[in-house]
């Protein structure tokens, strides 16, 4: 057995116990709302999670985490409806799978095993001490994306719930599914081009220009961005505007504000001609630099 799949094996059964340990809170919390009880799950999967990440002293066993629990999420709601899915239902199980099955396949491609940690979680392990494990692990690492993820899949419930009332699936609906097909083809597309690049360029000097690259300097995390935007639209084609649409905002300020700034630094670090790159290639939205090359022409 190699040392991957030895990983792959240990990561499967860590997640297999969460959401199984879910699945056991979910009976136990029958009198609460479904809301309540799926989040209670939630944090209770993201819990285990966490306890592997701390026995193992590697945190990215949270990685598949983002993209492996939603759909569970959403199971939840069908299973609530008596696992009626009508047309808008099949569209949104559709996407939601499509887009959880092409994300967890690059991560098992990507990962090295258990010896390999994401390298932010090295940097905040290093840089807050004695604080990494509450703050940084629990808090930063497991509990953050948690609680974002669980808010932007809240709009599937609103989708579920409805389509009793409303079986027809509206324009709106079919916008939202259009934009989640788009985002992660954006993604399926964007990381082809950066592995290959890489594959050019195994020692990591040079910049990518080419392809989705010289419109946006993080097309994967766009792609994620459209996603999510589409899984609101989904429930707020049958809700009309409410908070929910927060949800989506608040991923996008996350990767905007956080997660890429966090790349950046590190890119700086070692390729200063990064610079260039950043006055001519928007952070994250294609239309941004498209849009200001046809104004200086």
């Amino acid at each position: 057995m190699t040392v991957k799949t030895k990983g792959l094996l240990t990561v499967l059964f860590a997640y297999t116990l969460g959401i199984g340990l879910g699945i056991v809170s979910i009976l136990y919390t029958q009198h609460l709302g479904n809301m309540w009880q799926i989040f209670i799950a939630d944090v209770v999967a993201t819990f285990v999670i966490y306890g592997f990440s701390v026995a193992y002293r590697n945190s990215s066993f949270y990685d598949p985490y983002w993209s492996v629990i939603p759909p569970f999420i959403l199971l939840f709601w069908i299973w609530k409806q008596n696992f009626i899915l009508g047309g808008t239902a099949s569209l949104l199980l559709f996407a939601m799978l499509f887009w959880s099955i092409r994300l967890t396949t690059n991560w098992m491609k990507t990962w090295e095993g258990l010896h390999h940690e994401d390298w932010r979680y090295i940097d905040m392990r290093n840089n807050l001490g004695n604080s990494f494990q509450i703050v940084g692990n629990l808090g930063g690492i497991h509990f953050f994306p948690t609680f974002i993820v669980f808010f932007c899949c809240m709009p599937m419930e609103a989708t579920l719930s409805m389509q009793e009332s409303i079986p027809q699936t509206n324009l709106q609906a079919y916008a939202g599914f259009f934009v989640c097909i788009i985002g992660v083809l954006y993604e399926i597309i964007s990381d082809a081009q950066l592995h290959r690049f890489r594959e050019e360029n195994p020692h990591q000097k040079g910049i990518i220009e080419t392809g989705l690259w010289n419109y946006s300097r993080h097309p994967n995390y766009y792609g994620e961005i459209l996603f999510w935007w589409g899984i609101f639209l989904f429930g707020n084609a049958y809700t009309g505007i409410t908070y929910l649409i927060l949800a989506p905002i608040a991923m996008t300020i996350m990767f905007w504000y956080a997660s890429i700034p966090w790349i950046e630094i590190k890119i700086l670090r070692t390729r200063p001609l990064y610079k260039d790159y950043q006055k001519r290639v928007h952070i994250l939205f294609p239309e941004i630099t498209i849009l200001k090359r046809l104004l200086k022409r």
